[in-house]
């Protein structure tokens, strides 16, 4: 226990330092988790890995089949698997990126997958973040930062590395100038909302792993039809890839909000021409629509002919009769979401609320149906974390965000973040992080 005692401040200290901040979602409001690092790592086996490896790969090239089929021939819509009514009422899809095509026909090149274990050893899909696939820089740094505190703690052999995480970035950017000619000269910029955002570290670190620059919006310039990077020591250098965490409607506000100052003035032009790839690219966001989530299953069997490896939590849609009746006369047994792609819009437990507080939302559903889902309340597994006294554990519920990467082909990160929450004695929830060991066999 010393050992992982000493690897638990060693990170947590590490993140002070550098201003890494993990940040969580309660009720619609973002919080700073405050020395997030548990060193108990969620170990999965090969048998596991593999498991989840084939789903993720099967749901995130569905996802990527819909999205092409959705700005281009909407053959989807046109054989009735969804209705097309339920697609354009979405307030993720974005009418601008019709008929655009990416490089390679990829909109999902970068892609978080939310997933949890049930207490039965049920493995689900909760949904899928591609604008914004943050996260996979703190169990990267984690563990090499607790190699080396304690290196013997990571001599089984079967152990997986998860270094191949900076492999695969350069490879979906040399992939992506392969696919182009017009963008093999230009630089790869990651695309920053400033030293003050919360996402500022991360993006820092994954630029230091392949070697790309750091720009806000303002040092982005389009001219003579191409865009460059301004850099701090003067000049200007063709970009080829801009890489994002950001929402759709934020990288242009002359294409999807004229009232923003955040963006970049005629980039979506550059981006229509070729001239320009955004990882992921614009219109993505669709695909994070809760709402649709429901019917990636029914993607899966269109696209490719196949039964969905994954479960999707048991979801009920109010944009049907049927299923708004049943979720409205069970809400204290249900979860109601948003289907908006942004996630800083909490999740409302139906139980937590008084009648009150249930008649507004139910009104609110009847008024906008369209506008949420409801969901099961699982039985997350539960995993141990380290007690503050170094030596005694406590359980925490544990779900498991996975990254997958989509190039030529579609390849999963050998590592992923699990995230955690216990609720103290006195009733506070608390988050963090943990690494995770996938195992060889």
């Amino acid at each position: 226990m010393q050992n992982l005692s000493l690897q638990k401040q060693r990170v947590n200290d590490w993140m002070r330092e550098k201003g890494a901040r993990f940040a969580v979602v309660r009720q619609g409001q973002r919080q700073v988790a405050d020395a997030p690092y548990d060193p108990i790592p969620r170990v999965l086996s090969g048998k596991t890995f593999t498991y989840l490896e084939q789903g993720l790969i099967q749901r995130i090239n569905a996802l990527n089949l819909f999205l092409n089929d959705i700005y281009h021939d909407r053959m989807i819509l046109q054989d009735g698997i969804i209705p097309e009514e339920f697609v354009y009422a979405s307030p993720d899809f974005l009418r601008q990126c019709i008929g655009i095509t990416p490089p390679k026909s990829i909109y999902t090149h970068i892609t978080a997958t939310d997933l949890f274990c049930d207490k039965r050893g049920q493995w689900y899909a909760m949904e899928d973040s591609l604008s914004v696939p943050d996260g996979p820089t703190y169990p990267h740094f984690a563990r090499k930062l607790c190699r080396e505190v304690s290196p013997d703690s990571f001599s089984d052999p079967r152990l997986c590395d998860n270094c191949g995480l900076d492999i695969l970035l350069e490879q979906l950017y040399r992939d992506i100038r392969e696919g182009a000619p017009d963008l093999e000269d230009g630089l790869v910029v990651v695309l920053s909302e400033g030293d003050d955002s919360i996402s500022s570290f991360e993006l820092h670190y994954m630029a230091g792993l392949t070697g790309a620059a750091v720009a806000q919006p303002s040092q982005l310039i389009v001219m003579d039809g191409k865009v460059y990077y301004r850099a701090p020591e003067g000049g200007f250098q063709k970009v080829s890839i801009i890489h994002r965490l950001t929402l759709d409607n934020m990288l242009d506000p002359l294409c999807f909000d004229e009232n923003s100052i955040w963006g970049i003035p005629h980039l979506m032009e550059v981006y229509s021409s070729g001239k320009i790839a955004i990882i992921n690219a614009p219109g993505c966001s669709v695909a994070e629509d809760r709402g649709l989530g429901c019917f990636i299953p029914a993607m899966i069997r269109y696209y490719l002919d196949e039964e969905p490896i994954l479960k999707n939590v048991p979801t009920y849609l109010p944009w049907y009769e049927d299923q708004r009746e049943y979720a409205l006369a069970h809400m204290e047994k249900l979860i109601f979401k948003d289907v908006s792609s942004d996630r800083r819009v909490g999740a409302i437990y139906g139980r937590d609320l008084d009648e009150e507080a249930r008649g507004k939302l139910r009104q609110r559903i009847l008024a906008n149906p369209r506008r949420y889902i409801a969901q099961e309340i699982m039985e997350v597994e539960e995993l141990p974390v380290l007690r503050s006294d170094g030596v005694n554990t406590k359980p925490a519920r544990c779900d498991f965000r996975a990254y997958t990467v989509h190039s030529d082909s579609i390849r999963v990160w050998m590592g992923g973040l699990s995230r955690y929450t216990v609720v103290t004695s006195a009733g506070k929830p608390i988050s963090g992080f943990k690494d995770t060991w996938v195992m060889s066999e």
